[in-house]
């Protein structure tokens, strides 16, 4: 994983290039976390996610992190994670 950050104090654009793993998630979190109003993730290069990261992007995206030029898949499967969850907390 690669990642180009970009910031003016406000808002943060951090470009994300290549493979994300649940193994660098903690480095995604240290830098998603500088203290700017807005965070947007731009996803446009991103070639694979694992689980973890589909959580943590979901996570992320409901606590105001935009994301932005999400692959399809990757979108898809954010939902289908959405839903899922919707569907256990119905049930419980």
């Amino acid at each position: 994983m690669k990642i180009e950050k970009q910031s003016d104090g406000k808002t943060t654009i951090m470009r994300l290039i290549g493979r994300i793993r649940s193994e660098d998630l903690d480095e995604l979190k240290a830098q998603t976390n500088d203290n700017s109003k807005r965070v947007i993730l731009d996803l446009n290069e991103v070639t694979l996610v694992d689980s973890d990261v589909v959580r943590f992007l979901s996570t992320s995206e409901e606590e105001g992190i935009t994301l932005v030029r999400c692959p399809p898949y990757v979108r898809e499967w954010i939902q289908r994670e959405r839903a899922e969850g919707e569907t256990q907390r119905d049930e419980e």
